[in-house]
Parts: structure tokens; sequence; C-alpha cells
């Protein structure tokens, strides 16, 4: 039993020191000269114009409610598609669009639902 509660010692130490070995070995953009980039700021650093927008087709707007009903192909956030009404951030975004337009559109979710961010029509 005590080589057994030893052993769980050790094991412990080491996953204790880890991070602080891990801190101290030199990345791959040190040997190169480059400066590290943490994950946050490399999303920040991608302009929003190019970001993928999925495609669609309004089948009805409701510019009172701010909702739009879009027939959409499979998205990444809604992998299943179909037809759905969605709630849009900008209600002024409506302006000039009519059922049966076709659209491209980014989709974020938002509680229970799911909220049009941005949106430009592409006929």
């Amino acid at each position: 039993m005590s080589k057994s509660l030893f052993t769980l010692a050790a094991a412990l130490v080491g996953v204790a020191l880890a991070p602080a070995q891990a801190a101290s070995l030199p990345s791959i953009h040190d040997a190169y000269g480059e400066e590290d980039h943490d994950i946050a700021n490399c999303a920040a650093e991608v302009p929003r114009n190019d970001v993928q927008l999925a495609s669609g087709r309004i089948v009805a707007i409701d510019p009172a409610a701010g909702r739009i009903t879009l027939d959409y192909r499979p998205l990444p956030l809604l992998p299943e598609g179909g037809v759905r009404i969605f709630t849009v951030e900008d209600p002024a975004s409506l302006k000039g669009l009519s059922a049966g337009d076709r659209v491209r559109f980014e989709v974020e979710r938002e509680g229970r639902g799911f909220v049009v961010t941005r949106l430009e029509n592409s006929n």
C-alpha cells in the first residue's frame, strides 16, 4: 500500500510542476524571432468582411417585430438547415428586402434563440 501512495504522490508532484516546466520552454515562434499570439488576438485580427456568410432565401419578413423567416442550408450553428424565424439584431437591415430575395447572413446564438447579426441582399 505504501508503494501505491508513493506513486500517487510522485504523480501529483509531476502534475503540479508541469505548468511551470511548460512555461519555461521556448516556443517555436521564439526560435524564429516572431511574437507569440494567443487565440483571442488572432480572432480579433480577422476583419468582419472575411467571415463566411451563410446563404438562404427570404420566406417572410415582419419589420415591425424585427423578425425574418429564412429558408437556409445547413450551418455550423444550425446543422439541420430548413426554414426558421430569426430575430434581426438591426431591424433597419430589413429595409428594401422582400420575400423571395436571396440573402447572405450571419447568425449567432442568443439564449434559446438565434439572432441574425448581419444581412446582405445577394440578388
